[in-house]
């Protein structure tokens, strides 16, 4: 018994530092008269999202990352990227 609690409490402390730590990705993107700008926890995702924005936005859909960090954990779209909305 006591190794079993002794064991839950590592797993709780453990899971709630790998959440406190998770940071989200914030790409920046800009095009002709356009620019996007998206999180998401995945880089990947995030630079995708905000060139589909900018490129939504923007007369001729050509559109460049201008910059990619860590962010914070505040997330607007989880979703795929094959989930995303095409024009």
């Amino acid at each position: 018994m006591g190794r079993t609690l002794a064991a839950f409490v590592v797993a709780a402390s453990l899971l709630t530092f790998a959440s406190s730590e998770a940071a989200a990705w914030v790409c920046r993107a800009v095009g002709l008269g356009s620019s996007g700008f998206a999180r998401a926890y995945d880089i990947a995702d995030a630079k995708l999202f905000a060139l589909r924005q900018c490129e939504r936005h923007s007369p001729l859909p050509v559109c460049t990352i201008v910059s990619c960090r860590p962010g914070d954990s505040r997330i607007i779209s989880s979703a795929p990227v094959t989930d995303m909305p095409r024009r």
